[in-house]
Parts: structure tokens; sequence; C-alpha cells
């Protein structure tokens, strides 16, 4: 077993161990099991696949060193010291490389569906059907009817936008080609082909921290075939912008890690990226805006991120937002901080542009970290409906539409094909951003899914079910 593996064991049970023991939780054993039985199956998988990962260039860079003091004894943030393989630039290809427009959008589709109707049979295959004259008079209504949810996704959208603040992001939106863009899409789209609308890209393999409710560590492989900047160059060329996508989610591991990247991603997608970012480092000026990770108050935030993350993260945010840049936050709900979610909503409005929010979505049964259907996340989901309604109608992104999805399970109908998840080594993921280019890897539990952007739209944009057919 490598360095890596026996690394990646350690850090997830230590960090299982110590938030069960917090929680309190009396089923403990039985919740340590389900981890132990899906580190295990990791493990496996690893297993498998590790002679095919260590055959690339042995070129290494040192990604991010701790510095005195860091670490949990050091009473500051942990940073771990990681080594990255970047792939050999010979012969540098991908299966997607020699698609047309059209074959991307076919295979796609049916690779990214495929994998989601392997994980449970109650899926829903939603279908676009071909309308008539009439159909399409009634759905062009429909879509203006929906057009207040549809604005409040413009980019970079004021918290409190003035008549002019709608005008300057609509004029922005039209730039680059971005208005066109979608106008084929959803041409696209009402002639009954399924294709991406947005894109996501975890360039980097590594972070410099570790949350208790990361996905990520869940299913990460050992480090190797990352790539460089200018194969990324190459990736973003043959996927993104061969199929238009409106926007590409830029993430990790943590991104900041490898600016070089995020600088091509903001040549080659000018004005179509956001960089989700743990925001431990100072942002750079990027064509396109940052969500920050918030995950409760202070006290709750560190207890999840890290002592003292939050005050390093507050002052990156004052220091950026203070120079013109532009940040959004996001936090993901979940058994440690779900009751702080008003006061977030009351510390940052004031700082960030707007938030966004989610459900921590589990990966093994029992997870001790989601928050079940049922009183407590609809009470949840009622504090910030009210805090929308009665204080600040602006500052949250997600609709009033998408909240009501995700008081229950609606993974079942996921748009999962709208979005285009690509790995670390460039590869596309399944069934969705959360999961794996990998197929034996770990895999979200998509009847309990509380990812804000395939909820977003499939409430945004198929408010009624009728207007897509089954």
């Amino acid at each position: 077993m490598s360095k890596n593996e026996k690394g990646k064991g350690r850090q997830i049970k230590g960090i299982v161990r110590e938030e069960v023991g917090k929680l309190k939780d009396n089923k403990t054993e039985q919740v340590k099991g389900k981890i132990e039985q899906a580190q295990a199956k990791a493990r496996e998988s690893l297993e498998r696949h590790r002679g095919g990962l260590g055959r690339t260039n042995q070129q290494r860079r040192s990604l991010t060193k701790p510095t005195k003091g860091e670490g949990r004894n050091g009473g500051r943030s942990q940073v771990v010291l990681f080594e990255v393989t970047l792939e050999s630039a010979d012969l540098f290809q991908r299966e997607y490389f020699g698609w047309s427009e059209e074959e991307f959008a076919q295979r796609f589709v049916e690779k990214i569906s495929g994998g989601r109707l392997r994980q449970s049979g109650d899926y829903i295959d939603l279908k676009i059907k071909r309308t008539s004259s009439v159909q399409k008079v009634k759905t062009a209504y429909k879509d203006v009817a929906n057009l207040p949810n549809l604005v409040k996704m413009l980019p970079a959208l004021a918290k409190d936008p003035t008549p002019a603040d709608y005008l300057r992001s609509f004029n922005n939106f039209l730039r680059d080609n971005r208005a066109s863009d979608l106008l084929h899409w959803y041409g696209k789209m009402r002639e009954g082909t399924k294709t991406p609308l947005f894109g996501s890209a975890d360039i980097v393999n590594v972070c410099n921290l570790k949350c208790v409710h990361c996905y990520w560590w869940t299913n990460r492989e050992p480090t190797a075939g990352e790539l460089t900047p200018e194969e990324w160059r190459t990736v973003i060329q043959n996927s993104y912008k061969k199929m238009k996508i409106a926007n590409v989610t830029v993430v990790g591991g943590e991104p900041m890690l490898r600016k070089d990247v995020i600088r091509v991603f903001s040549e080659e997608l000018k004005n179509r990226i956001s960089v989700v970012t743990n925001g431990m480092f100072p942002m750079m000026d990027i064509n396109g805006f940052y969500f920050v990770s918030i995950d409760g108050t202070e006290e709750t935030h560190n207890r999840i991120r890290g002592p003292n993350t939050y005050a390093r993260i507050k002052k990156n945010v004052t220091d950026f937002v203070g120079s013109g840049g532009s940040v959004a936050i996001n936090m993901t709900l979940n058994a440690l901080n779900y009751k702080t979610i008003v006061d977030v909503l009351h510390e940052w409005d004031d700082v960030a542009g707007r938030i966004s929010i989610q459900f921590h979505t589990p990966f093994i049964d029992n997870d001790p970290l989601w928050l079940p259907f049922g009183e407590e996340r609809n009470k949840t989901i009622d504090s910030i409906l009210d805090y929308s309604r009665k204080e600040n109608k602006h500052f949250v992104i997600n609709s009033k539409e998408q909240f009501e999805l995700m008081r229950g399970n609606w993974g079942y109908k996921c748009p999962n094909w709208m979005i285009l998840p690509l790995d670390y080594k460039g590869n596309i993921k399944v069934p969705c951003c959360m999961g794996s280019a990998n197929e034996d890897a770990l895999q979200p539990q998509c009847d309990k899914c509380g990812l804000a952007p395939y909820s977003g739209l499939l409430a945004s944009l198929f408010p009624i079910e009728k207007a897509i057919g089954n």
C-alpha cells in the first residue's frame, strides 16, 4: 500500500472519529462500521488502479508548505504538505478531443445518464419533447413567467440591485458571445436535444484543509497525473468552448493552489468562470468571480475547517471586496451547523455580494452529518425564506422553488446532464460533479442530494415538469 493510500485512510478515520465524538451520536459504532466499509472499498478500488496512476512523468512540485506554528498544535489552521505529479505532455489525449459538438452532446448525455441509472432504477430520465407551434407559444409564456428566477442568475448582480445594476449585469452578460451561446443552447433544448449548459473542473487534486463534511476526501485518488496549464487550455478548447458552456465552476481540492491554471481559465473563458475556494489564500483578479465557502458562525466554522480559519477567510474576503473584487459565499448545511444559518446571513450580508445555500450530501448510509428530511430541515428552510421575505430579498441566490425541492427527495429527476464535470486529469466524472471518473469509486447518494447547482437548474429552468415531459 502506498504512502498516499495509508495517509488517506488515516485522514478519513481521524476526521470521522473526532466529529462523531463531538456529535455524541448513540450510533457511533454503527457509523464507524460504515466508514470502515467505505474505506475498504476505496482502498480496493485504488489498488486496482494503482499501476496506471503511477506511470506518469515524475516531475514533482510542492504546492504548499507548513509554516512555523501551523497545524492543530500550533493553534493555526492545518496546512498539509503535498507533492503533485504532472502528467507527461507527450501524446496528451482525452476521449472527447475528436468529438464534434453534436457527438459530444450525445455521448456525454449517454455516459452521465448511464452512470446515474446504474446507481438506482428509480431515476427518471427526463425527456425533452419536440413541440408544436401552439406548444411553443405556451412554453414561451412559461419562460416569461419564470423570468424573475432567471434574472436572479445574472452574473455579479449586486446584493441590493438598482435598475442600473440590472442593466449593467445584463450588458456584461451580452459580452463575449455569452448571450448568443445561451440562445444556441436554448434552441437545442427546444429542438429536443439534451446538451450541457454549465461545467465544473477539478483543477487540482490536493487541498490545504481537511473539512469534516467534504466529499472530496471520500473518493480522492492518489495524486498523480495533474495537468499542466497548457494541457488545461487544450481541455478547455475541446470541451467547454466547443460546447459553448455558459459558466464553469473551478474547484479542487483547493483551486487557489493552482493559480497558473486559474489564469488559463480566466483567459480562455472570459467572464464565464466562478472559482470556489476555501478563502485561505488572498484572491487575485480574474475574468469571473469567487465563491468562498463558509460553514457557520466563527466557532462552528472553525470546528469544521480548522482553528482560526474563519478570521483569516473573513479578512481575505473583506480585503478583496474593498479593492473592488466580487465575492459571493456559499454554505453547506449539515448536522453541525444548520442552526447557525440565520446568524451567518446577518453577519455576511454586508460583506459578501450574495450567498448560495445547499445541504450536505452523504456518500454512506447513516452519515451523521446529513440533515434528514423532516421537521428540523423544514424549520431551517422556513427561517431562510423568512429572512429573504422580511429582511433582504436579494442576498440569498436560491429561489423559493429550489428550497421547496430540497425539503425532500428530488434526485430521482435530477438533470445531471446539464453540467459537464471534469476531474483533475480532464476526464468526465459520473454521475455528477460530486462523482468520479472512476466508476468503482464511492458515489453520492442521489436520493439524499442537497446540491445547489442541480436543484437550482431543476427549479429555475424547469419550474413546470410538463415543460420537459417524462
